[in-house]
């Protein structure tokens, strides 16, 4: 924190007391204590990890709103909120290091501080002040690290799977399939672990590695 000046921060609070927080940035007070003193190394909590948590902060006040204990106003602001995280914004509010307490408290604060300070800057009201979306009582609402920072992990890796894996794979099969045709014509030494063995045509091989990844 030495590098900022008295003017360039603001003060936040939480159940420990005062925290300085520079000035422009949306985290709050636990991502702050966090920051200063669990920052080892240089391993970032994994950006997919901002997007799974914000689909789950999204689907958590949807419920919550349905549920009759988030009113319109906080409802709205926290998905218009979380919208902006799913398109890649302010995904430079998350400093965190992956080197954390076990169940990812410290993340899913930092991503309720993140939402309730954007919530803040949209509704005209101060950064810190938790007015009118409160970091623990509104978009924390009925969840706990325990249960939600798991939960973002098995969103994050079926979206990689679906959007990354699956397109990767398919890329692999068809490199093989277009190889199988190119080499089917050609004859390799056939070969078992210690010694050669009868020749063998390459195309078949290809053919059976990509019936693998299919």
């Amino acid at each position: 924190m030495n590098e900022y000046h008295a003017k360039d921060v603001r003060t936040e609070t939480d159940s420990l007391g005062e925290v300085t927080v520079p000035a422009d940035r949306l985290w709050g007070a636990q991502t702050q204590r966090s920051l200063e003193h669990f920052s080892i190394g240089k391993d970032l909590m994994p950006r997919e990890m901002i997007t799974a948590y914000a689909t789950l902060k999204k689907a958590a006040a949807i419920a919550n709103h349905v549920g009759n204990r988030l009113d319109d106003q906080r409802f709205q602001l926290i998905i218009r909120a979380c919208d902006e995280l799913l398109t890649g914004q302010h995904h430079d509010m998350f400093p965190l290091h992956v080197w954390m307490t076990g169940s990812g408290t410290q993340f899913n604060m930092n991503v309720n501080e993140v939402i309730s300070n954007r919530c803040c800057q949209l509704a005209g009201t101060e950064l810190g002040s938790k007015t009118p979306v409160h970091p623990n009582d509104h978009v924390n609402m009925s969840q706990s690290s325990n249960d939600s920072f798991p939960s973002a992990m098995n969103i994050a890796a079926a979206v990689g799977v679906k959007h990354r894996l699956i397109l990767a794979v398919s890329a692999l099969r068809d490199a093989i399939a277009a190889k199988a045709r190119e080499w089917h014509d050609i004859v390799k030494i056939g070969r078992t672990h210690m010694q050669g063995r009868h020749a063998d045509h390459a195309g078949p091989g290809m053919v059976r590695l990509c019936r693998h990844a299919e």
